[in-house]
């Protein structure tokens, strides 16, 4: 395997209706659908289609939503043999409701399946196998396993922060699980709102400086349109511009964002700036498409990387 991922998995349940009720009213729905999403798996399916070799490990119900979730994945080219299925359990998922203007409200149910994986699932034989191992730190356990299993046979490590503290804390992930995972992270990427909750700050450079014997080897910021930002012990390594598009919808670009930085960086062994200017490229190419799984191919990444021309000259360690 190139990358074994463990972390976040999930359906989101579409419903179309005629409108959004009031409180106490109700609505028609006029058509469902299903689209696969997570954090975890979104990141590790845009790794796939750049060609990486990738394994999953999360658990879901024995329900509908759980076989679904599966053969998301299988259809993807990603080994699914360490998915577990709790007996009489309930998938993960979102449900989203759609008015006819494009108004919506999202209700989350957590299931009874995802969080109550134990840390064994982390299986120690297929994270060896691996070159990288990601995680989003949930389940809290089994991806704290999964990184200390990383790091004893040598793989690179990467840890996607992409919820706040107190969504952690409320998920079973304490400050202490926090610390101990980024002892054994080799690229931490928190999002805004984790970024801003562990530093004290919203602050790229103030808050990188505050982190900087948290133990990790890079820290890696999104943006938005303005770009991104990794940093090491010494400070800044590079910086590197959003990629201007006409963006349809822009869920799933941090995920994609991660993928796409995990195969350069790691399988590729291009330097920070070179992965990251990749990263933001398909990140780009994700947010002109509808759902968070609208990453690009390493194709559809090249030729749009070879209309934007030479990377601009930037000054960089490494």
């Amino acid at each position: 395997m190139d990358i074994v991922g463990l972390g976040t998995v999930a359906m989101d349940v579409l419903l179309e209706v005629d409108v959004l009720p009031a409180k106490d009213g109700f609505a028609v729905i006029r058509r469902r659908s299903y689209l696969p999403g997570g954090s975890g798996t979104n990141a590790i399916v845009q790794a796939a289609r750049l060609g990486a070799a990738c394994a999953f490990i999360a658990q879901v119900g024995n329900d509908d939503l759980g076989d679904e979730i599966v053969h998301s994945l299988d259809r993807e080219g990603v080994a699914t043999a360490a998915m577990r299925r709790k007996a009489g359990g309930i998938s993960l998922h979102t449900i989203v409701f759609v008015a006819e203007d494009g108004a919506k409200f999202v209700v989350l149910d957590m299931g009874d399946a995802f969080l109550a994986m134990p840390a064994e699932a982390a299986d120690p034989t297929l994270i060896g196998s691996a070159k990288v191992f990601y995680t989003d730190l949930l389940p809290g356990a089994a991806a704290l396993a999964g990184l200390k299993a990383a790091k004893a046979c040598g793989a690179a490590t990467v840890f996607n922060m992409q919820v706040g503290l107190q969504q952690m804390t409320g998920f079973g992930v304490s400050e202490a699980m926090l610390a101990e995972a980024l002892h054994y992270t080799d690229v931490f990427a928190p999002c805004r709102e984790a970024f801003a909750a562990l530093t004290g700050t919203e602050d790229a450079v103030a808050g990188a400086a505050e982190l900087a014997d948290a133990g990790h080897g890079i820290l890696l910021l999104t943006r938005g349109q303005d770009g991104s930002m990794a940093f090491d012990r010494t400070g800044l390594v590079a910086r590197v511009p959003a990629f201007d598009v006409k963006a349809t919808d822009t869920t799933g670009a941090g995920d994609s964002y991660i993928g796409a930085f995990m195969v350069a960086r790691f399988l590729e062994a291009h330097p920070v700036a070179d992965a990251m200017r990749y990263a933001s490229a398909c990140a780009a190419l994700t947010c002109t498409g509808l759902g968070a799984r609208s990453s690009p191919d390493a194709a559809a990444a090249a030729s749009f990387l070879a209309s934007r021309g030479p990377a601009p000259t930037r000054a960089a360690r490494r």
